[in-house]
């Protein structure tokens, strides 16, 4: 069985170097956030299903996507509000609520919206607002966000999230399966590309 240890030397070895993430990624267990039958694999670095056709990513791919999002010494994380899109099994958003002074977090499936928020207030998580809604419109009431990110690969950045995006904010997230971070510079996005992944659809 793999450990916690093996999974954050794993991601080390991978390239993530930012000792915020591992450190928040250390502390949040991944294991519960599934189904008991995956316990057992809950550190390999590997997606694991949560119902409803959607996974919980691979440890390694949250990781790098949230280094993408902090990765810079003017990026106050600290002061920092955030929105997920995609809440999912609830782990991404705990550790985002490690790392941010807030998270809101929108899922689709109302199913996996309770079940995230159960597991969260278990963990005493308090301060990750969740709601279940269309990610593509993003969480209007609580903008402009500081940081804007994203699980599932869209073909776009939907301007909605733009919109709500605070200047100097950075949106992470699969368009067309390649990993893309945007900041907004006076009001208009500056796009970026790094590797390609797998991810399940934004719908």
């Amino acid at each position: 069985m793999t450990t916690r240890e093996e999974m954050l030397e794993t991601i080390r070895r991978y390239g993530v170097v930012d000792e915020r993430v591992l450190a928040v990624l250390a502390g949040v267990d991944r294991a519960k956030f599934i189904a008991k039958e995956w316990k057992g694999v809950a550190y390999e670095d590997r997606p694991i299903p949560i119902g409803h056709e959607q996974t919980i990513s691979q440890p390694y791919t949250v990781a790098r996507m949230i280094e993408l999002l902090v990765q810079s010494a003017k990026f106050i994380v600290q002061s920092s509000k955030v929105l997920e899109i995609g809440t999912g099994s609830g782990w991404q958003t705990g550790i985002l609520a490690k790392l941010f002074a807030q998270v809101y977090s929108v899922e689709v499936i109302p199913e996996l919206a309770e079940r995230a928020g159960e597991i969260l207030g278990k963990l005493k998580v308090q301060n990750a607002k969740l709601k279940v809604g269309d990610g593509k419109e993003g969480w209007r009431d609580f903008a402009p966000y500081d940081g804007i990110i994203c699980g599932a690969n869209a073909q776009e950045a939907p301007r909605a999230w733009v919109q709500q995006l605070s200047e100097g904010g950075r949106i992470v997230v699969p368009v067309q399966e390649v990993m893309t971070r945007g900041t907004k510079v006076k009001g208009e996005m500056k796009w970026e590309s790094f590797e390609k992944y797998m991810f399940v659809p934004l719908v």
